[in-house]
């Protein structure tokens, strides 16, 4: 019973540590990451308008139909927003994204899911996804990454953890970086 007990403390401390750490993210990386967001959501509606004033659009869109067995057709768009900047190594320009949306169905369950990255390095800032609950309403889950961890705000429940949302993030930024940035 004594060594029970004991496995039960170390389990508890231990999680508690996990949440702990999970919720270093300070309240002014929060603010940086929601003035990034709004120069972001800004730069995209500039982006929107940008034909119309004969200025070039920094956007690629992604759509794809496929099946998904048991659930039936599916759409999904991915749009990607970038800048062009100049690589101070190499003296090249590349594409950098800063927002990524993404949207799909499964079934009929609608998702929505944004990806915000920093402008300089391109890492990781903000996930939000919202969705399609199964009772009707809808579920929405925001992740702030800090330098020592992340911050969760979930209304509802989390499709998905803040571990894979970060690892699809790098794998739709490997994605545009395989069709915008490669070399000749």
């Amino acid at each position: 019973m004594k060594r029970f007990s004991l496995i039960i403390m170390l389990s508890l401390l231990t999680s508690s540590t996990i949440m702990t750490y999970a919720q270093e993210v300070t309240d002014a990386e929060i603010a940086s990451i929601r003035a990034a967001y709004r120069d972001a959501k800004e730069q995209v509606e500039i982006n929107s308008h940008a034909q119309e004033q004969n200025v070039p659009c920094n956007d690629m869109e992604v759509v794809s139909h496929y099946v998904i067995p048991g659930c039936g057709p599916t759409e999904e768009i991915i749009h990607y927003y970038f800048t062009l900047d100049e690589d101070p190594e190499t003296g090249s320009y590349v594409n950098k994204p800063y927002l990524i949306t993404r949207s799909y169905n499964v079934a009929a369950r609608k998702f929505y899911e944004e990806f915000l990255f920093d402008k300089h390095d391109t890492s990781l800032l903000f996930f939000y996804q919202c969705n399609d609950a199964t009772d009707g309403t809808s579920d929405e889950t925001r992740y702030y990454y800090g330098k020592k961890g992340t911050h969760q705000s979930i209304k509802g429940s989390a499709q998905m953890d803040e571990v894979f949302a970060a690892r699809l993030a790098d794998e739709l930024k490997s994605a545009f970086n395989l069709l915008m940035n490669r070399d000749f």
